[in-house]
């Protein structure tokens, strides 16, 4: 594979083109390189990758974040040492980033007003910052130069410069931030100095040679702003000036453009890579969901980068370069694109984890050892926790059956991946039903368990991992009007009628809402036919693309809809119910469903919702029918997952998980 081929970076030379880029964690508090940092770095060095950049990592502290690496002072650099060289003696490579917000600076976080070109309110922080003057920047731009120093001193392989997402020096290059009329803003060539100074003052502090990375937005996906062709423009004047990798990813944080979630399609943004490609000498990183190796060799194969980004699957397995270049593609754990442990932690202030991976973040306090006596295990439920379970307490040398009522293994997994923009759950799955085989875990389908019978099977340790069921209906039902499951519409099992009305305004039933009024729109495919023969008017295919052929009303008793849909993904949901028409009726308390419809009631006054197709997303409850039967009559029983609460896909697979390494 070209993946494996090894590459170089100015004076720097990778053993191949897999790049883990900086990702923010929240593992840092006081900004100093600790165990927990080390440790999970080592991990992702260990698991094969070429490069790992860490940060972003504060410059100074007019443009600083939360819980960042510091990187603004002599004093971190004892602790920066000690992480390039456990990434360097793990095999990889490693580069630091160098962050400044600007306008995207939290005042909350600085005690102080965010600094920036032009004094424009951010709609990420909602502030208003002060307009930088001269004195300002050229204090950021030695701050840059500085950082980078520390960068080499401690000795880490290369530096790179984050020029992108919307911050510092996106915020100085595009027009819709920079309303200067000195020598920084109004023409190309004043916006694009700041950025250029920047290198050179880096230029100046680190000599020639050093290896210098920039990461650019291959098009800011802001109206009015730069687009791909200027952002060609900028990394030619970047490669002028002495940079030797240009590092390409999506918009800005502001953009409405989805840049990681699973609507954006695997590899969706390697056209940006291309573009810079194709205006520069230099080697080019594509970003953006490419989480599988094959997908990464395409892009690689057909020139439309020199280097792969994997941020979020090397959280997910850190041990994916390896594999892939051992061939075991099936043994990779994906990202899945659910943001649920990372960025919806860090815009949120939390530690970030993954949902996937449930090691990640904690490989300082995680080990994985064989077990001292191998013992008997049953695990009941083929869900999530109960396949994670079964996985690990089998990969530890326990004799581990595993039944499953159903005649698939995936419980609500399996419905997890139907949704629009939700395909990559079931890759999840995959790996469950490869690992399970490969350590030897006897699954039996269909096989609905009684006390009776998993009390007969004598088994050192039952596991119960049944899963949930539906709530009660709570309100009456009169007449024979069809009401079916949220999830039976989305596995197909059930086709609704032209009109329908989803009960339940979770997340569930957003994305139930979401997958019916798609029912009917055209598909890529023939979108493609339709605008390469000119067949159709842009605007006809857009009406073609978001409306379907039924009637969608969303019903949610409370304010709101989404909201156990994470920060950093809700917003997407609620615009794709938007844009296909969904009618959303939020505080409406639902009073019965009759022949005619679902009667709602809000503020006193009720409403008849005519419908053919009534569908339940109104929530979730434990199914745990045995353990009250089992306890006493088993060695060793324990609940996990839904059957204990139900709650979210992190939660399932990290009790199957722990609960296994301690058997």
């Amino acid at each position: 594979m070209k993946l494996f081929d090894p590459i170089k970076i100015g004076a720097m030379e990778l053993k191949n083109r897999i790049a883990m880029p900086a990702v923010h964690h929240c593992y840092t508090p006081e900004g100093f390189v600790n165990e927990r940092l080390i440790k999970y770095y080592e991990a992702r060095a260990h698991g094969g990758a070429g490069l790992i950049t860490i940060g972003g990592c504060t410059i100074d502290l007019l443009g600083q974040g939360p819980m960042m690496i510091g990187l603004h002072d002599d004093k971190y650099i004892d602790g920066l040492a000690q992480l390039a060289a456990a990434i360097q003696d793990n095999g990889a490579r490693a580069a630091a980033q160098l962050y400044q917000a600007g306008r995207y600076t939290h005042s909350m976080m600085t005690g102080q007003q965010p600094a920036a070109p032009s004094p424009l309110a951010s709609r990420l922080t909602r502030e208003t910052p002060r307009e930088m003057t001269r004195e300002d920047i050229e204090a950021v731009t030695e701050s840059y130069g500085q950082a980078a120093r520390r960068v080499k001193e401690a000795g880490f392989d290369a530096v790179e410069v984050l020029a992108s997402a919307g911050y510092l020096i996106c915020q100085f290059l595009s027009p819709i931030t920079n309303e200067r009329t000195d020598r920084y803003g109004g023409s190309w060539e004043n916006r694009v100095r700041f950025g250029l100074e920047v290198i050179g003052r880096i230029r100046e502090m680190t000599g020639p040679d050093y290896p210098v990375i920039v990461r650019i937005s291959g098009n800011d996906f802001m109206p009015g702003s730069n687009t791909n062709q200027e952002a060609a423009l900028f990394a030619a004047e970047l490669e002028k000036a002495g940079v030797d990798c240009i590092n390409v990813t999506g918009g800005w944080h502001e953009s409405r453009v989805p840049q990681i979630t699973g609507e954006l399609p695997r590899g969706g943004f390697a056209y940006l890579a291309r573009g810079i490609r194709e205006a520069v000498s230099v080697p080019v990183m594509a970003s953006n969901r490419i989480n599988d190796p094959r997908d990464a060799e395409y892009i690689l194969q057909h020139y439309m980068a020199d280097m792969i980004n994997m941020a979020r699957p090397l959280i997910a397995d850190p041990e994916l370069p390896n594999k892939a270049r051992e061939g075991r593609f099936d043994s990779i754990r994906r990202c899945i694109a659910c943001n649920q442990g990372c960025l919806d932690m860090v815009f949120t202030m939390q530690d970030v984890h993954c949902t996937a991976n449930p090691a990640a973040g904690r490989e300082q306090k995680v080990s994985i050892e064989k077990a001292e006596s191998p013992k008997r295990v049953l695990v009941v439920g083929g869900g999530p926790a109960g396949m994670e379970a079964a996985r690990l307490a089998a990969a530890r040398g326990h004799r581990v059956t595993l039944w499953e009522k159903g005649e698939r293994l995936g419980g609500n997994l399996s419905y997890a991946a139907m949704p629009p923009g939700k395909s990559d759950f079931i890759t999840l799955l995959h790996y469950y039903e490869y690992e399970l085989d490969c350590n030897g875990v006897q699954v039996v389908l269909n096989r609905e368990a009684s006390a009776g019978e998993v009390a007969a099977e004598n088994a050192d340790v039952v596991i119960l991992a049944t899963g949930a069921k539906g709530a009660p209906v709570p309100f009456p039902v009169k007449g024979d009007l069809p009401m079916v499951s949220a999830l039976a519409v989305l596995d197909g099992s059930a086709v609704p009628g032209e009109r329908v009305v989803i009960i339940g305004g979770g997340s569930v039933g957003c994305e139930t809402a979401v997958a019916t009024a798609e029912m009917g729109t055209i598909s890529a495919e023939t979108l493609k036919f339709l605008m390469e023969n000119d067949a159709e008017t842009p605007e006809r295919l857009r009406e073609l693309l978001n409306r379907g052929t039924r009637d969608v009303t969303l019903v949610e008793m409370e304010k709101g809809i989404g909201r156990d849909i994470g920060i950093s993904t809700r917003w997407v949901v609620i615009t794709c119910i938007r844009r296909l028409g969904i009618r959303v009726l939020d505080q409406h308390k639902v009073q019965e469903v009759n022949e005619k419809g679902v009667l709602v009631e809000k503020d006193g006054e009720e409403t008849l919702l005519p419908a053919d197709t009534v569908v339940l997303a109104s929530g979730a409850v434990a199914n745990n029918p045995l353990e009250e039967a089992l306890t006493g009559k088993v060695k060793e029983l324990h609940v996990i997952g839904d059957a204990l609460s139900p709650r979210k896909l992190t939660e399932a697979i990290r009790e199957g998980f722990d609960l296994a390494r301690e058997i």
